[in-house]
């Protein structure tokens, strides 16, 4: 059996955590067992995991909280004799942990890069982290790891920089279980109907209400979509820091009956058959893991310019510059020429065929997890 540690995850089911516990759900567990280890005092999932015979360690720090209490809690973690430790990365705030793995001789030693930017509100404090992650990149060598991987080539650059040669680097692409995601008219009919939204043209915006993902850009474009589109519905699908901020913008811009709250949800792929277009307006992303759900399930897509390239995957997915006119504009258009419900397409093999298929994916892991490469 190889034994794999997964760090970090969240009880809040970001999208790393969501990476890490899709490729646990779909990975041979006859070959392979994965521990994790959060900086939560509980995870909501902790006894499910447990269940499925994993262990879940908890963190009381990071590094530069408290060095030496990080320490002693990472050497007895890792003297659980792994076999690879993967680590997920989205921004630099120290290299104790591969440190500490390389010293107890951890065979395979994988750093994964998954963002392109540092997720906080407050401009200081973010520019802070940014100058922090610029250092420690500057520090980052070929030597603290076995194994360099990314969900894109941008979140490569951004966390590795010029030290990893992008040979070096293997791409693993978020990928999805493309059955679970592909286009059901029946479904979608259903959903509409249990939400009482048959007669309204819905927007869905699934993500956590942080700061990375741009929901007062959408409330403020919503806002003016109404003049032209008056039964439009925005579906708020996460939950997070932002939601009071967000009600009370909601409820000042007059919008309160066109924008739905819904909070986490396991549901995202049903809630994407019932809507009409998915709108992505996010100040950075690795990939964007949700827009390939998205495209899959054959809605329209609107995405940031700030969305990486390769999240475009059909052309039913298209990149905007954040410039508020420019999404009023195209979210009334698709909305006055929406085509018939009858014209929409089942993507799922589409996606596929670009390397979105979670089995395929799974493949490449258990791969680089084994002594196969």
């Amino acid at each position: 059996m190889i034994k794999v540690l997964q760090m970090p995850v969240r009880n809040a089911k970001g999208g790393i955590t969501q990476y890490a516990l899709r490729n646990w759900e779909h990975i041979d567990k006859s070959r392979f067992v994965f521990d994790w280890v959060t900086l939560d005092k509980e995870l909501s999932f902790e006894r499910e995991l447990e269940q499925q015979e994993c262990k879940v360690h908890h963190l009381s720090c990071r590094q530069e909280d408290d060095e030496s209490r990080f320490r002693a809690e990472m050497k007895e973690i890792l003297a659980n004799s792994y076999d690879a430790v993967h680590l997920h990365t989205s921004y630099w705030r120290g290299f104790l942990a591969e440190e500490l793995a390389l010293e107890v001789g951890i065979p395979k030693i994988i750093v994964h890069a998954h963002s392109t930017g540092i997720d906080i509100a407050d401009d200081i404090e973010r520019k802070r982290l940014l100058d922090s992650h610029n250092k420690w990149k500057s520090l980052f060598n070929k030597d603290l790891a076995t194994h360099f991987t990314a969900c894109s080539k941008n979140a490569a650059e951004f966390l590795f920089g010029p030290q990893i040669p992008r040979e070096r680097v293997i791409i693993l692409k978020n990928a999805i279980n493309t059955g679970q995601f592909a286009f059901n008219s029946v479904k979608r009919a259903d959903i509409r109907r249990e939400m009482a939204l048959e007669d309204k043209f819905v927007i869905i915006q699934p993500a956590r209400l942080e700061h990375q993902k741009n929901h007062m850009f959408s409330l403020n474009v919503l806002s003016e979509a109404l003049k032209r589109v008056p039964n439009a519905v925005l579906l708020l699908a996460g939950d997070g820091k932002l939601r009071s901020e967000l009600d009370k913008a909601v409820n000042e811009l007059g919008i309160s009956e066109n924008v739905r709250f819904l909070g986490f949800r396991s549901d995202v792929s049903d809630l994407l058959q019932a809507s009409d277009l998915f709108i992505f307006p996010s100040l950075f992303e690795g990939l964007g893991i949700s827009a390939i759900e998205a495209q899959c399930s054959g809605v329209i897509c609107l995405l940031s310019d700030r969305v990486p390239q390769e999240a475009v995957v059909t052309e039913n997915a298209k990149r905007l510059a954040l410039i508020e006119n420019e999404w009023v504009y195209e979210i009334c258009k698709i909305a006055i020429e929406s085509s018939d419900i009858h014209e929409r397409h089942d993507r799922s093999e589409e996606i596929a065929l670009e390397g979105y298929s979670l089995k395929e994916e799974i493949k490449k892991l258990e791969k680089l997890y084994s002594c196969e490469d």
